[in-house]
């Protein structure tokens, strides 16, 4: 079974069973989002407020 150790100091990881060893990836969240349909700029953003949601069960005879 392969066991994997990351080093955090030298940014690399490696296998203790086979002595395979590479650099870690970039971190992800510095890369850039990929755009979507759904993605929007910043300045299209709109943060829309809260709102308190009533959940009513329809098989409930008593609402």
């Amino acid at each position: 079974m392969d066991k994997i150790v990351v080093d955090m100091e030298t940014q690399s990881r490696e296998c203790v069973a086979c002595d395979f060893s590479e650099a870690r990836p970039p971190d992800p969240l510095s890369q850039n989002e990929l755009p979507t349909r759904v993605s929007r700029a910043a300045a299209r953003r709109v943060e829309t407020p809260a709102q308190v949601v009533t959940l009513v069960d329809p098989t409930d005879s008593e609402n």
